[in-house]
């Protein structure tokens, strides 16, 4: 078994605890929607994202897909803050180096900086496409301070029946 892997996150210049919030709720949130293992959540805190274990280069490598998600919800906490107009967060899952290590080819490390704004940008769609279901889980962790899998996954399942109830 794999030990837990937090995505250490320094102070930030974030003014409070709901800047906080939507930063790390974004990034839980494409988490959630990705329950691979690099991607499976543990628990959120106004400080951070605790996942069951770290992305393996290796893995990154042999499957283009994984890698690009693990990318993309590396790039949410950020992508949020640029959304809400808010300061970024200074550190945490480094996205350029995730995906450096899942390029092999020659010619495409030439095309990094181009396919890592192609992820921002889905990373930024699919965030607004599901950003009730993002201040859910923030209103939650302002309220407890602390969610895990469950909890979140609980949240997620009431936004979008809420979302579903009020489209039909």
């Amino acid at each position: 078994m794999t030990s837990p892997h937090l995505t250490l996150h320094a102070p930030d210049t974030a003014p409070d605890a709901g800047t906080s919030a939507l930063t790390w709720a974004a990034e839980t949130y494409l988490a959630h929607t990705h329950p691979r293992a690099p991607l499976r959540l543990e628990r959120v805190t106004l400080s951070g994202v605790t996942y069951t274990c770290a992305p393996d280069p290796a893995a990154l490598r042999l499957n283009r897909a994984l890698a690009e998600d693990v990318v993309m919800v590396a790039l949410a906490a950020r992508e949020a803050a640029a959304l809400t107009g808010t300061p970024a967060p200074t550190t945490g899952r480094d996205a350029r180096m995730l995906l450096d290590c899942a390029l092999t080819d020659p010619d495409e490390r030439e095309t990094l900086d181009a396919y890592l704004n192609v992820l921002q940008g889905r990373a930024r769609a699919r965030l607004r496409r599901a950003w009730s279901e993002v201040q859910v889980i923030a209103a939650g962790l302002r309220e407890h301070g602390e969610l895990d899998a469950a909890q979140i996954a609980h949240r997620v399942a009431c936004a979008q029946g809420i979302r579903a109830t009020l489209l039909n």
